[in-house]
């Protein structure tokens, strides 16, 4: 009896760690200020295409896709972690073509690249973004 009651305890605790540790997997403070940051660099890159600054806009291309390479590393607070990083590489895939339509100084492909990054982000904030 005493041995089923230890090994019920053992089974509690492991499934109390399991699930923390789970969770520790999403950081929403962490998460917060990377979106911040994303917001920030898409603003800059709009400003920096309209203005066609190609070399900064390459920049900005450059920051976004390196601020969602962080954000694969986390497990996204709800939804499928297969999504979030479909999301998460095609964001940084249409970066990649910006910067190099920034290369061509191709203003159409800069925009064809930003409209995929905005897609893209639509389509994580509908999945993954708390609905209040």
């Amino acid at each position: 009896m005493k041995k089923k009651g230890i090994i019920v305890v053992l089974a509690v605790v492991a499934l109390l760690f399991s699930t923390h540790a789970v969770m520790a997997d999403y950081d929403a403070v962490q998460s917060k200020a990377i979106m911040q940051q994303v917001l920030k660099s898409f603003k800059g890159l709009n400003a920096k295409a309209t203005e066609r600054d190609y070399y900064s806009a390459a920049e900005k291309f450059m920051d976004l896709a390196k601020l969602f390479k962080t954000l694969e590393t986390l497990t996204p607070p709800k939804g499928d972690k297969a999504e979030w990083d479909r999301i998460s590489e095609g964001i940084i895939t249409s970066a990649f073509k910006g910067i190099g339509a920034c290369g061509a100084k191709d203003e159409a492909g800069v925009k064809q690249a930003i409209g995929e990054i905005t897609k893209l982000s639509g389509e994580g904030h509908k999945l993954f973004m708390p609905q209040n």
